[in-house]
């Protein structure tokens, strides 16, 4: 199955006279509409654990950088805070007591399981399969940040304006 979000080309927000009208008044309403909306708050809600809430502070100052994420993304960003502090329990478990599951003999002594994983192990790589996810969608991740800022002015480096794909030579003037 194809992964229909991803498919194609990035999307772009700019609204120079390089690309189809259509697209650059579906652009301009997008900017006018996201603007509109509440900017994100600074203060971590307060259902997050201390290392969810670090993570909040730590990340909504540079989201609000970019600009892409409003108040109405609170949802995701406290699923993925949340989720991160799910994500270093497990992984504090699976250092103290390893990727096997053991059980105890009579003698206090570990015996380990070899053919069963500690739980904390498959927590950790589940969290890890939905931070991935959540990170793209809040645009925590350079290639979906890249996706979300393409340049409306491509520039080479003297500072004049010029096409990229004419720098290049594909052995025909294109």
């Amino acid at each position: 199955m194809v992964n229909k979000r991803n498919a194609g080309r990035k999307r772009t927000t700019s609204t120079d006279d390089k690309i189809r009208s259509d697209q650059r008044e579906r652009n301009k309403e997008f900017k006018e509409k996201q603007n509109a909306l509440f900017e994100l708050q600074d203060t971590a809600p307060g259902h997050l654990n201390d290392i969810g809430r670090a993570l909040w502070r730590k990340i909504v100052p540079e989201l609000k950088k970019l600009g892409t994420i409003k108040q109405i993304d609170t949802v995701n960003l406290e699923a993925f805070c949340s989720l991160y502090g799910t994500y270093r329990l497990a992984e504090s478990e699976v250092s103290t007591n390893g990727i096997f599951a053991y059980t105890i003999d009579e003698d206090g002594d570990r015996i380990f399981d070899y053919s069963k994983k500690n739980p904390a192990y498959s927590i950790m790589n589940d969290s890890i399969k939905t931070l991935k996810s959540l990170a793209v969608d809040l645009g925590l991740s350079f290639d979906s940040r890249s996706g979300q800022l393409v340049p409306s002015d491509i520039s080479t480096g003297d500072g004049s304006k010029e096409d990229k794909l004419r720098l290049v030579k594909f052995g025909a003037d294109i």
